[in-house]
Parts: structure tokens; C-alpha cells; sequence
């Protein structure tokens, strides 16, 4: 979900954009006022929209979100920005892009919605891409430069052995050009994890989020730490690698943003739900980082996956991070 904009909405005069679905809603759940844009763009006449509650149409899996985000409305928030897939006629679905206010001393709620089904579409896409991208230049990196480094250092410690006894400088020389390709060696692979996180550890989420907290506190000196109550729960590799991916970007804002010392990962499973929560010790959520690419890549992700996401203040320093996800029907335990 996003945040609330705090921008002045209005459905009445004529700044909206060309073909917004303007609306007028009550506190009962059911529609007031509607444009022709809602009959154009979703194909149900005005009357069908009129006469059965607003929720019916939301997608099932966008309804405890949606109205979570009206009660905001009724709880004394002047405005709301958020997302949901709505019903069309013929059966698909639509992702609108909502900003809604109250009506002052009235039990009615104003609201403008915009079709951005091609952009989320779009942005799937580029997503797609992108994870392909990183999964070739990982699986490039761990069995193509790793294998040849690993291949050079063997190289270079059995010259060091046979130097030995013939040349201690040349000896000490090689057997530290052996060290050094070992230490790249490492990186790359830590590098060819890190693009590809999943498929090449074998270990699914778990193992690549104990790899990528490990790797953290060693490369920046840093406490960061990662707990999972049911390491045996595999969740599917396309939402283990959007959870992984979200992580990674939640510590990445962490250290850049927040100059945060110390992180927490934590992954549990309960009553059919999964929570992935980054915690940190920083400054707390610059405005900044909340408005960046990253975090717009997180939401993303996260509704890819049917997840909610939420980041705020934590107490008493730094930022916190939860990913609630559904669990798969018939999970797997190993």
C-alpha cells in the first residue's frame, strides 16, 4: 500500500486527468455518484456499480487491505493514496491507483481512481528482465570466473610448493598470488549469490538470507543478524527470490540511509501467514529513501507476491520493516 499523499483530492472540479473514475462513496459501502468512465472502462453499467456494495467488486485477496486503508478515512485521516485490483465484467481484473477524502460533515467519502493495469504490467516486465539478468550474471560468475579463479590459485600453490626447496622469495611470491585469487574468488562468489540468491545456494530462502546476513557483517563491519522459526518451509522459488530481493533492499536503505550499526532479519510462519521483518538500530525513515526507486521496487515486489508491506519508525531508534505474505496451500516440508 501506499502513503496517504496528502494532497487535496477533488472529484468535482476539472483538474483530474482524462479518464479518471471519479466517485462518491458512503460509510454503508455502497456508491453514491459515479462518472461514464466506470461503464467505459470496466464495462458494468452504472446502475449494476450502484446497487451492490463497492467491496464485491475488489479482488478477494485486496479486500481486507482496501477497507483497512477506508477505516484510515474514518479514523481521522484527511487523505489516502492506495491500490487494488477491481472487477471488470468480463471477468479480469484491473489494478486502480486510488487517492480518497472524506466529505466534511458527511457520512460520504470522495475519490478518484486511475487504470494502471499496462504500468503494472510494464513494470512486471522490466522486473522479469531484470531478475533474468541477475540470475545469467550470477550463474556466469559462479560457474564460469569462480571455476577459472579456483583453477589459477591450484596453479599457483602447486608452484609455490615446488619453489619451496629452489627459491623461497619466488615461493612466497606465488604463494601469495594463490591467497589473493582465493580472496577474489570468494567475492565472486559472494557477488554470484547475491545476483542470484536462491538457485545457487540450494537452500532456498533460508540459506540465502543466512549467506546474505553473514556476508553483510563482514564486509561492513556491522552487527546483522538472521533468525527463522521453520527453516524447513519452502515457499517456491519466484516468492522466495521477491522476499529475498526485498530484504536485500531494506538493509541496503538500513546501512546508506539510516547508518544503522546493528540489523535483525526475521522470518516466521503462523495461523498460514509468513512475516519477514528487517529491523534496525539508525537514524530512523528519511523521506528520501521512503520516496526512492528502492522502495517503490519493494511494494512492487511485494504485491507480485500478494504480500503486505509496511515501513515506519521503530522504537526507540531506527526502522522497521514487515512483509506479511499468504503461505502456499500445500506447502512442503523437507
Amino acid at each position: 500500500m501506499s502513503a496517504a499523499s496528502g494532497r487535496e483530492v477533488s472529484v468535482t472540479g476539472s483538474t483530474h486527468q482524462t479518464g479518471s473514475l471519479l466517485c462518491v462513496a458512503g460509510l454503508d459501502g455502497y456508491f453514491k455518484h459515479l462518472n461514464a468512465g466506470w461503464a467505459v472502462q470496466l464495462g458494468w453499467s452504472i446502475e449494476e456499480l450502484l446497487a451492490v456494495q463497492f467491496v464485491d467488486f475488489v479482488h478477494p485477496e485486496d479486500r481486507a487491505a482496501t477497507l483497512e486503508e477506508l477505516a484510515k478515512l474514518t479514523a481521522g485521516a484527511e487523505s489516502i493514496a492506495f491500490e487494488n485490483r477491481y472487477a471488470h465484467r468480463n471477468g479480469s481484473y484491473r489494478w486502480l491507483h486510488w487517492n480518497a477524502q472524506p466529505i466534511p460533515r458527511q457520512p460520504l467519502v470522495q475519490a478518484i481512481a486511475r487504470d494502471v493495469t499496462e504500468q503494472r504490467r510494464l513494470e512486471k516486465e522490466i522486473l522479469e528482465i531484470s531478475d533474468r539478468e541477475k540470475d545469467r550474471l550470477g550463474r556466469d560468475l559462479h560457474d564460469g570466473l569462480c571455476q577459472n579463479l579456483a583453477g589459477i590459485a591450484a596453479l599457483g600453490t602447486a608452484l609455490s610448493r615446488r619453489l619451496e626447496t629452489l627459491d623461497q622469495p619466488a615461493a612466497a611470491a606465488a604463494a601469495e598470488i594463490s591467497h589473493l585469487l582465493k580472496e577474489a574468488m570468494t567475492e565472486a562468489r559472494n557477488l554470484a549469490r547475491g545476483l542470484n540468491p536462491v538457485g545457487l545456494t540450494g537452500s532456498g530462502l533460508v540459506g540465502a538470507l543466512d549467506g546474505f546476513t553473514a556476508n553483510v557483517e563482514a564486509q561492513f563491519r556491522i552487527s546483522c543478524t538472521f533468525q527463522c522459526t521453520h527453516p524447513s518451509f519452502q515457499l517456491g522459488e519466484i516468492m522466495e527470490t521477491h522476499l529475498y530481493r526485498i530484504v536485500q533492499e531494506a538493509v541496503r536503505n538500513a546501512i546508506s540511509h539510516g547508518r544503522a550499526k546493528r540489523i535483525t532479519v526475521t522470518l516466521c510462519f503462523e495461523d498460514g501467514m509468513g512475516t519477514l521483518t528487517v529491523r534496525d538500530s539508525g537514524i530512523g525513515i528519511l523521506v528520501d529513501a521512503c520516496d526512492g526507486n528502492g522502495m517503490h521496487s519493494m511494494a512492487y515486489r511485494a504485491r507480485l507476491i500478494g504480500a503486505s508491506l509496511w515501513v515506519r519508525a521503530d522504537f526507540p531508534t531506527g526502522t522497521r520493516m514487515d512483509c506479511v505474505f499468504g503461505l502456499p496451500q500445500s506447502p512442503s516440508d523437507t
